[in-house]
This record gives structure tokens, C-alpha cells and sequence, in this order.
């Protein structure tokens, strides 16, 4: 599939070649548009769909787009699963056709892979990059190359093959390992490189790398709009390195929003005078949110870095013996602990095995999910560090069977009870699983030891008579699958009542104790499962007199018929 992938690229790009001529005598810019269409553009950030922002931003971009730059569009990803062919090149560079690009824009529904090496090579052709200095391509991706290729490879050719031009990447709420991939692409061209994590971010991010692409030099000189004024700095505790750029800002003065997205200013933004402002400032993409003040001293540059006080949880989570392999799927959730215990609701977070996940110092309860398993753990954020948790989230399963006695078939009418210990199951306390016998479901359970206790209705049909409990071990990776000897034999028994009056109730008394093993008060026949032992019938009828039977013997495997006549 990629050799075939590789072939319609290179047959295509060789076509594209013969119209180079013509796209380097023009004198405008031209910059090839590369949108992410993949599946995992559906994820959301804070509680939108990451295509959505995408959509809106593209479309306010179009809208107000440069008549004096020819604009192309490409897509990838966004019309079939597993495909990694699935790139579109809906406009080439040319004169913007507003109404077309933005319908196009909107009706994109995320759904396959992620082609970025293909689709590099592809737009470079359509843009002409070796025919000139005045053709750029703008990446906008939320996660890394998923087709087997190596796009900063790809991006290193085009240096090679035409040193002035460049690919400029958006990092749109991505991972820092996302980030380092798709920056290496920025780099190995010389284009920019921005990460975004909101709307206006994106936004601003794709008017900045459009403003980056080449142009005819003007006759009079310009200030480089890619030159930031100012470059607001943060940092995670108050003796932490400064961190610079990544983090979102709103900038207040009063009631008045000065400046909302990415710590960094340029030409045409607005510009921060001396004094003292009211920020909100989130790091990155995380929960990490902080208020304070930002002061602007009299050069005009930040008095400060802020100081988050925050620092980052790195959770790993194994599910099998090779405890270096991260569990797959797994969730992990982020209860804040205050005085009263974790908050009801987790943290609007995303969460990988063994990456950063930033938070505001303090205590927290760590929720990790893998199949229908759960674990949880306590956890303290400390400014300016990392705190490391790990998970052992090896999953087994248990599908019992239960006979009435040894060598004999599965019993019907058997339900059974999972309890971590015997003194749980004895105080029928902390209950993990209830199994309904037959069904052949079997239950997930993390690996570990565990009691069960086996609830036997013969033949589903009430008292449950028989109960007993078996210890089980459950490995990780295997199903456990224990034959529960109930050691029971079947009661059978006809009463006939010539009393006169009505037959209310049976008890089946054991003899060891003298206690009950069970009841039944729905007529004189019936036939039940007993534990092995001696038992006598007492038999209530209507003005509260009693009758019990003689002795009889349940032998485990066996049926007993009992007949008896009250007069």
C-alpha cells in the first residue's frame, strides 16, 4: 500500500511539473493551504471539536484573504478510513474563490489517517517550490505521520532541491512529542513553526505564517511582520527557567480584552504599554490555568516571567508482564482533593501513558481506566517538577463453572459473587463483580487473588439453598476458568396435607446446627439443591402448628425423594 501511496504521488508530481513555467513567471506569492482532515481532528478542546475551530478560523482566513497572494487548498484524511492515499487537492494557487474554498472548508468530515509526508511532497508540487522564492506551504496538524514515511525527510529534500523555500507548521493542540515531529518539518525548510491551542490562537498563527510567506522585495522597506515585539515568558515555579510563547494569554486592562491567544505580540497586533495588566494564563493546552498581574516596564519588555506554580504528572499504566509496553486503550482522569475529599468531577484534561500532563500545585486523585478495569491513586503536584505514578493495570478474566458434585455437569440456577478477600465475601462487603451463571460472559478483573461465592437456585428456581465460597486466581492476559464443586445433591419432596388446612411454609433444617438451609412456602412439591448432610422437613400450616418429618441423607451428587402425609 505506501509503494502504491508512493507511485499516484510521484506520477502526480511529475504531471504538476510540466505547469512550473508558468506559476514561476508570476510575480505574486503563492501559498499552498495542507488542513488536517484525519479522525483524530474530532477530539475537543474545552468541549469543542477540534475540526470545528478548524472550520471557523479557515473560513474567517478565507473571508479576509490578500487578493495580491494566490491561495491553494489541500485536505487529507477526510474522506475514508485506513487510506492513506486520501489526500485532496481542492483549489490549486491561484485567485481565491471564496464561496468554493469556504463550502468546501465546512463540509469536511474527519475520518482516516494522517498522510504528512505525502501530502508535503504533493503540495510543494502544486505551489511550484522549485521554480522560485515566492511559493510556501502552511501545514496545520494535530498529531504525527501515521502512514509509515518521515516528513522531516521529506521536508529536508525540498532544502536540498531549493534553499528558499519554506513549509511553515501549526502544531494545533498537540503533545510535545507531537510538537517536536512536526517543528523538525519548520526547521529542516527554515519556515516557522507556532503552536496553537485555541481559535484565536490557530487564527493568529495562520495570518502570522501567511504574512511569513515570500513576496516581491518592496520599493520601500517594510518591518518584517515576522519579528515579534514582545514575547511574553512564563515559568513553572518561581525559580524554574523561563518558558517562552507557548503558553495562552489574556491580557486585560479594566474590563477591556487587550490581547487573547499566544504570548507573543507582532507588528499588527496591539501593542502593551508601560504599567500593570489583569492576565489569565494557560500553559499550553493543559489545565494549568493561572491569574495574576503582568507588569510591562518602562523599556517595554516584561518585568517578570510568570510564575504558574504548577508542575506536571507523568502516569504510565502496563497491562501485560512486560511492564515497559503502556496499556492500550487506557484513560486516565484527574480529581482535584480539597478539604472534603476529591471533587465529584475530573479536570478537563488529555492524558498519555508516560507524557506530561500539566496541573496547578496540589493534591490529586488519579483515575486510570483500561478495559472495564479501574484504579486509582493519590498524587501531589509539586511546582517545577515531575511527579511519576505507574499503574499495574494487568487485566485476566473468570468465567466459572459450577457442578453439584465432582465429575458432574454444569449446575443450573448458580450465580456468583466477586470479593477481593474471605472476610469480604463472609461480610458480603466491597462486591467487585456479580456473574450470572451460563451466560458464558467472562468478567475482567485486574490479576490478583480473589474469593467467589457461588449462590445456588437449582434449576432457577427460588430458595437459593447452597452456598459456598472458593478462592480463584486470575492471571493477566489468561481466563480463569474454575469448576466450583458445590458438594450438593438434590432434595426431592411431595407433601400431601389432609389436615384441612392451608400449607403455609417449609423450612429444610440441618441437623449439625439445627438451623435453616432454606425455605419454601409454594406448595407441597418441589425439588431444590441441598449441601451434603442430614436435614428434616418442619412444615407449617395455618394456626401456626407445626410438623417435622424424620431424618433424611442429601449425598452430594445424588437425588433424595422424600414423601409425607400430615393428618
Amino acid at each position: 500500500m505506501v509503494r502504491f501511496v508512493f507511485r499516484c504521488v510521484a506520477a502526480i508530481v511529475l504531471a504538476l511539473s510540466f505547469a512550473a513555467p508558468a506559476a514561476a513567471q508570476s510575480d505574486k506569492s503563492r501559498v499552498m493551504m495542507v488542513l488536517d482532515g484525519s479522525n483524530s481532528m474530532w477530539g475537543q478542546i474545552d468541549g469543542v471539536a477540534k475540526i470545528a475551530i478548524a472550520k471557523e478560523v479557515m473560513t474567517d482566513l478565507i473571508t479576509t484573504w490578500d487578493d495580491d497572494v494566490d491561495m491553494g487548498l489541500m485536505v487529507y484524511g477526510h474522506r475514508r478510513k485506513d487510506d492513506c492515499s486520501d489526500i485532496e487537492v481542492v483549489a490549486l494557487p491561484g485567485p481565491v474563490n471564496r464561496a468554493s474554498l469556504i463550502e468546501k472548508v465546512r463540509s469536511i468530515s474527519p475520518k482516516g489517517k494522517t498522510p504528512i509526508s505525502d501530502s508535503l511532497l504533493l503540495a510543494a508540487a502544486t505551489v511550484g517550490y522549485y521554480a522560485g522564492d515566492n511559493a510556501s506551504v502552511v501545514l496545520v496538524s494535530d498529531g504525527l505521520e501515521t502512514c509509515e514515511a518521515d516528513p522531516c525527510a521529506q521536508a529536508r529534500s525540498f532544502e536540498v532541491v531549493n534553499p528558499g523555500f519554506d513549509v511553515h507548521v501549526i502544531g494545533f493542540d498537540v503533545t510535545d512529542e507531537e510538537l517536536a515531529a512536526l517543528q523538525c518539518i519548520a526547521t529542516e525548510t527554515g519556515g516557522q513553526f507556532y503552536r496553537a491551542n485555541s481559535a484565536s490562537e490557530l487564527l493568529t498563527a495562520l495570518r502570522a505564517t501567511v504574512a511569513a510567506a515570500p513576496a516581491p522585495v518592496p520599493a520601500t522597506p517594510q518591518p518584517d511582520p515576522k519579528v515579534p515585539t514582545l514575547i511574553l515568558d512564563t515559568q513553572l515555579c518561581a525559580t524554574c527557567e523561563a518558558t517562552s510563547g507557548g503558553s495562552h494569554w489574556i491580557v486585560r486592562q479594566g474590563d477591556t480584552v487587550l490581547h487573547d491567544g499566544l504570548g507573543i505580540f507582532y507588528q499588527a497586533d496591539a501593542q502593551l504599554a508601560p504599567g500593570s495588566y489583569d492576565v489569565t494564563v494557560r500553559y499550553r493546552s493543559s489545565a494549568l490555568v493561572r491569574t495574576g498581574t503582568l507588569t510591562i516596564g518602562a523599556d517595554g519588555k516584561q518585568a517578570e516571567p510568570f510564575n504558574l506554580d504548577g508542575g506536571s504528572a507523568r502516569m504510565f499504566a502496563y497491562a501485560s508482564d512486560d511492564k515497559t509496553v503502556a496499556a492500550d486503550p487506557i484513560h486516565y482522569e484527574f480529581f482535584a482533593i480539597g478539604e472534603n475529599g476529591p471533587a465529584g468531577e475530573a479536570l478537563a484534561v488529555q492524558a498519555s501513558s508516560d507524557a506530561d500532563t500539566y496541573l496547578p500545585s496540589g493534591r490529586y486523585q488519579v483515575r486510570a481506566t483500561h478495559q472495564d478495569i479501574a484504579e486509582t491513586a493519590d498524587i501531589e503536584i509539586v511546582a517545577g517538577q515531575v511527579t511519576r505514578y505507574e499503574f499495574d493495570m494487568r487485566v485476566g478474566f473468570l468465567l466459572p463453572t459450577a457442578v453439584l458434585s465432582a465429575g458432574g455437569a454444569p449446575a443450573r440456577g448458580i450465580d456468583y459473587e466477586v470479593y477481593r478477600t474471605q472476610a469480604d465475601a463472609d461480610a458480603r462487603k466491597g462486591r467487585l463483580a456479580f456473574m450470572v451463571g451460563g451466560q458464558n460472559n467472562p468478567e475482567a478483573l485486574r490479576a490478583g487473588d480473589y474469593v467467589i461465592r457461588a449462590l445456588l437456585d437449582y434449576n432457577n428456581r427460588p430458595p437459593i439453598s447452597v452456598v459456598r465460597t472458593f478462592p480463584v486466581t486470575v492471571r493477566g492476559n489468561e481466563t480463569a476458568t474454575p469448576t466450583l464443586d458445590m458438594q450438593a445433591g438434590l432434595l426431592a419432596h411431595e407433601i400431601a396435607n389432609e389436615t384441612g388446612k392451608s400449607l403455609l411454609n417449609i423450612d429444610y433444617v440441618r441437623e449439625s446446627d439445627g438451623k435453616r438451609a432454606a425455605n419454601y412456602n409454594l406448595g407441597g412439591t418441589h425439588t431444590l439443591a441441598l449441601a451434603e448432610g442430614r436435614y428434616h422437613l418442619r412444615i407449617l400450616i395455618s394456626g401456626g402448628e407445626t410438623f417435622d418429618t424424620d431424618m433424611f441423607d442429601i449425598t452430594a451428587g445424588q437425588t433424595t425423594n422424600v414423601k409425607v402425609t400430615i393428618r
